[in-house]
């Protein structure tokens, strides 16, 4: 529910009497463009300036398309995108109707859910699965950590976790981080013995 634009508190409790028939997708995107962080002037907290480009904008749009689709073709009857501009679809499809893509009144709905702007003043944008913000390397001047998740310049400081990838991967990195995380663990306890 968090994630579903405000229009009314009507339209609200309807969503959330469905609740417990939903399903969440997101549209995971690796940014071509960044942003930056800086020190607060007055005591140093992190300020962070990042917008989504319209570039990386309109691949996010792409995904949120793609994976209505799969959920269309699959069965579902209510497609409720995070997007201000583009009301919920609704099937007239009964359930277990052969469905496709062309059925007119989906495409079009997904044609306008890909061509939203996804207006960064009036969307919602969430964060998952930050990767390569203490990337892994060769060199110091390159990179945070060593091959063996060691933070350059400093013993017993290990890290393990999405932060060393090189960087983002544009896919769920849950089995890699599991692989990363294990090797590092692994080559930390041998030091140890």
């Amino acid at each position: 529910m968090l994630l579903n634009p405000w229009r009314d508190g009507k339209d609200f409790k309807a969503a959330a009497l469905q609740y417990s028939h939903m399903t969440c997708h997101i549209s995971l995107c690796r940014d071509r463009d960044s942003g930056s962080v800086s020190p607060e002037p007055f005591d140093g907290s992190p300020v962070i300036n990042y917008t989504p480009s319209k570039f990386d904008r309109a691949h996010i749009a792409t995904g949120l398309a793609a994976a209505a689709k799969l959920c269309y073709l699959c069965g579902a009857r209510s497609l409720s995108p995070a997007v201000p501009d583009v009301l919920p679809f609704e099937s007239d499809k009964p359930t277990g109707m052969p469905r496709s893509l062309n059925d007119q009144a989906f495409a079009d709905w997904a044609n306008a859910l890909e061509k939203t702007t996804l207006g960064p003043l009036r969307t919602t944008f969430n964060s998952a699965h930050q990767m390569g913000t203490a990337r892994m390397g060769t060199s110091e001047k390159t990179s945070v950590v060593d091959a063996d998740g060691k933070v350059w310049g400093c013993d017993n400081l290990y890290i393990a976790d999405t932060s060393v990838f090189p960087s983002a991967s544009g896919v769920n990195p849950m089995i890699t981080v599991m692989a990363i995380a294990d090797r590092i663990a692994r080559g930390i306890a041998a030091k140890m013995n």
